[in-house]
Parts: structure tokens; sequence; C-alpha cells
């Protein structure tokens, strides 16, 4: 509705509002950044995190899987810095498969429904037929639809399904990409790759339906895709 169109508008511009914030902490020194080894972001060997990555691998292109991962990463890593509780195997799946709706053959298409909302049902049903509990499955699928909103509130939607937006709205945009130590960034982009991301998010070719979320952040954006933020840590 033009209502909730009004209020993703208003949730990037906080987003933005919230960078500009870290920045001047940053250089002030006010901002410490979390420093961790990768191989301590490992998910858990959990049936939950196995049955999604296996969907996940068998769907996904290399580049889609990458930024899947690296969404994972951002948003364990955005956790041990306000040291928020969540659930490390419920946050892995949805991550993983936050972006179900933009794989190869997955039906509806982008031009007839939102493909967060999509690809949120689309694992939802995957995860109940897997034998997991009605409510996992529910919540790894609200997370996927809510995540293109710029902002979800912990408190209405829960800490799985921020952490997920803001991993991925990270990796596209850089948004909080302060709150990560360098060294972290590197070592993240080291083991999962950002070539050719835009290309598979189809950031500049998706004939999004009209009115859905990724139609009118497109629009806004003119169609192009965002400067890679992390190109000082790759050059």
């Amino acid at each position: 509705t033009r209502v909730e169109a009004v209020g993703l508008v208003g949730n990037l511009m906080q987003a933005q509002a919230r960078e500009a914030v870290d920045a001047a902490r940053s250089a002030l020194g006010l901002l410490r950044p979390c420093e961790t080894a990768i191989e301590a972001l490992a998910p858990p060997q959990s049936a939950l995190v196995q049955d999604a990555l296996a969907l996940a691998e068998e769907t996904h292109e290399a580049a889609l899987l990458h930024h899947s991962w690296r969404t994972y990463l951002f948003g364990v890593l955005f956790a041990q810095h306000e040291r928020i509780t969540y659930d490390r195997s419920l946050l892995f799946a949805a991550a993983i498969l936050h972006d179900l709706g933009l794989t190869r053959g997955h039906e509806p298409s982008l031009c007839k429904r939102c493909f967060a909302l999509s690809g949120g049902e689309r694992a939802q049903r995957y995860l109940d037929a897997c034998g997991h509990p009605p409510e996992v499955g529910r919540k790894v699928g609200d997370a996927i639809a809510l995540h293109l909103n710029g902002w979800v509130s912990r408190r209405l939607h829960g800490a799985e399904a921020q952490l997920v937006s803001r991993g991925a709205f990270c990796d596209l945009f850089g948004v909080g990409r302060r709150r990560v130590a360098a060294s972290t960034l590197k070592a993240v982009l080291a083991a999962h790759p950002r070539a050719q991301v835009t290309e598979a998010l189809q950031f500049e070719t998706a004939q999004h339906h009209r009115g859905t979320r990724p139609a009118v952040m497109t629009a806004m954006s003119g169609r192009k895709a965002p400067r890679d933020p992390f190109i000082d840590l790759t050059t």
C-alpha cells in the first residue's frame, strides 16, 4: 500500500541516519568494532541447519549462496556486538534461504509476486516437509518475508528476523559495517567472495511485481546497483 511504501522509505532513511551516527562515533573512537575469528561464527550442526543448507546448495548459484552466507555471518557479528540473544540455527536457516525466491526456476516468478514473500512460503513448506515443528518453519518463513523492510522490529518479529534483514543490508549496502573489525570483514570476504553478487541478486535486470518492496527499492535507486561497500578491503 502507499502507507507501507512510505514506511519502507522511512526505514531506509533511518538506516542512512544510523550509518551517519556510526561514522561519527567511529571517527571519534567511540565505536568498538566486533573482532571474531570466522571459525567461531560457524552454525551449529543441527538438523535445521543441515536441511536448510541442503536446499540452498541445491537451488542457489555460487554468487547467491556466498551472499546468503555473508548475510548469516554479518547477522551473527551484529548480535555479538550488541549482545543480542538469538537462536543461531534459526538465524542460519533464514539467512541461507532468504533469497530463495530469486533462484532459477522458482515459482511464482518475480513479475507475479514479491520474491521475499514467495521465498518465505516455500522455505516454510520445505521445513514443514522435513519434519520440523510448525513454529520453526513459520519463524524462518516470516524472517525471509520481512527481510526487505529496511528495519525489522526485534520486539515484534524476533531477533532472528531482525538480524537476517540487517545482515542482508550490510552485505548489499554496507549498513553497519563499521561495527565489524576490518580483519573480520576481510576474513568473511575471503571465505565468501562478493564476485557477481549484484548480478545474482538481479538488481538491475529483475522485473519485480509492481508495488512490491523490491520494486520500490529498485525504483528508488534508478535501477542501478549499489557501489561495493567493501571495495577498500578488496583492492
